[in-house]
């Protein structure tokens, strides 16, 4: 763009972020390295209906494929067992995973890279998925002012999922439902309150997770009251090295509530267990178990899944691959290896460093240019497709570098006009 192009573009994104803030989305640009980073686009990519209905019915199909093997973990024999030792969870977290639910995750976010008709999974956000308010929200906003309709559903379906989620958990009128994320993270937080605000449930309270008690008898909130149920938006693996200001290991409590009962997670654990990329691995191993999946799911784990293993299978030699913390997010601590086993693209986030890995075959994303304050940016697009209450939600694109990471720039999304 020229530089009166660039004005008119920066002046149209304020009009369009001052309107977007005011509905709680107040992250349209980030501070990084001592410089602000536009996260927002307002560069619309459209598929057609039919390419939406494939990516839902991809969506469905692996939560189906995520959801067999969950209850196949669970299930206490000793092949479970041995398959639940690969998945490299913290030791603290163990007793606290093994809680049962009816379903893995209620929200889901999965990640895949679609070339035309090639749709590959490239992770699965189980525990802690974030991008609801960019997918209903603003895409909504945005896709108003340009004359397009949004395909997402993410509102209606998370009132329907909190009615199944009432009925499996026996809540009633009476019961609270307390909602918590770090109270200091807009994003987390205005996330958070999306969901309790879309809930339909009778009694809810939000509460920042370090202002959570954590005593010998349970959790409790600021008012005394008891948390029994309890949405999260805080990954469990932070909880084991959590310790209040006097250096009590309240994480470590904290999980042993959870293992015994005292407070009811929703997400539940197993949303934590599958999070898990090494269950990626797991899955590719049994791809052709029938035993285990019905031959419509192998199908798809043979279509859709990434060739994916632990380092003891490492099969990779004269092809590209990635190499992931089994618990890595935003990209953190990923590396790119190309087909000499050359090391050409990592994150700098240390934070996962030093997790078990998995190693996964490289498939490029596709191009994607986009507008920007600053001029036009060509990056790679990532599509994310909600999974909630195991139905196909709605659409959450974004467009970064060859490693998706938190600046990596949000992309609305709309159905292709006739």
């Amino acid at each position: 763009m020229e530089k009166k192009d660039e004005a008119h573009y920066l002046l149209k994104w304020i009009e369009l972020n001052d309107k977007l803030v005011k509905k709680g989305f107040t992250w349209g640009s980030v501070e990084e390295d001592e410089d602000w980073h536009q996260y927002m686009s307002y560069d619309i990519h459209t598929y057609s209906q039919r390419e939406i209905d494939r990516i839902n019915r991809v969506t469905n199909k692996i939560g189906n494929v995520y959801n067999k093997m969950y209850h196949k973990l669970l299930d206490g024999s000793q092949e479970s067992n041995v398959w639940k030792s690969q998945l490299g969870l913290p030791v603290h977290t163990w007793d606290a995973a093994n809680v049962p639910s009816d379903f893995f995750s209620y929200f889901t976010r999965m990640d895949f890279i679609v070339n035309e008709d090639e749709i590959k999974l490239v992770e699965v956000n189980c525990d802690t998925p974030t991008g609801y308010i960019e997918s209903s929200i603003v895409n909504q906003i945005i896709c108003e002012e340009y004359g397009f309709v949004s395909p997402n559903k993410l509102e209606e379906n998370i009132k329907r999922t909190w009615a199944i989620i009432s009925k499996q958990y026996n809540l009633s009128n009476d019961d609270t439902v307390h909602f918590t994320s770090y109270g200091w993270h807009d994003e987390d937080r205005e996330t958070v309150l999306f969901n309790l605000n879309n809930s339909g449930l009778h009694n809810t309270k939000f509460i920042a997770i370090e202002d959570i008690i954590v005593s010998d008898e349970g959790l409790f909130d600021q008012e005394g009251d008891r948390i029994n149920f309890l949405y999260r938006l805080y990954p469990l693996e932070y909880l084991v090295d959590d310790k209040d200001s006097a250096g009590r290991e309240i994480g470590l409590s904290f999980l042993q509530h959870i293992a015994d009962g005292r407070v009811i997670l929703i997400n539940p654990p197993g949303a934590f267990l599958m999070q898990s990329k090494a269950v990626l691995a797991l899955i590719w191993s049994l791809r052709d178990d029938s035993g285990i999946f019905s031959f419509e799911e192998r199908e798809s784990i043979r279509r859709h899944f990434l060739p994916t293993y632990l380092k003891g299978d490492f099969p990779f030699e004269n092809e590209a691959y990635v190499a992931k913390p089994i618990y890595g997010r935003e990209g953190g601590s990923v590396e790119i290896f190309d087909s000499f086993s050359k090391l050409v693209e990592k994150d700098e986030e240390d934070y996962y460093a030093e997790w078990q890995k998995v190693y996964q075959q490289y498939v490029e994303m596709p191009n994607k240019t986009v507008n920007t304050w600053d001029g036009e940016y060509s990056g790679k697009m990532l599509v994310g497709s909600f999974l909630i209450g195991g139905e196909a939600s709605g659409l959450f694109l974004r467009v970064g570098e060859k490693i998706t990471g938190n600046l990596s720039m949000f992309c609305p999304v709309a159905i292709e006009k006739w």
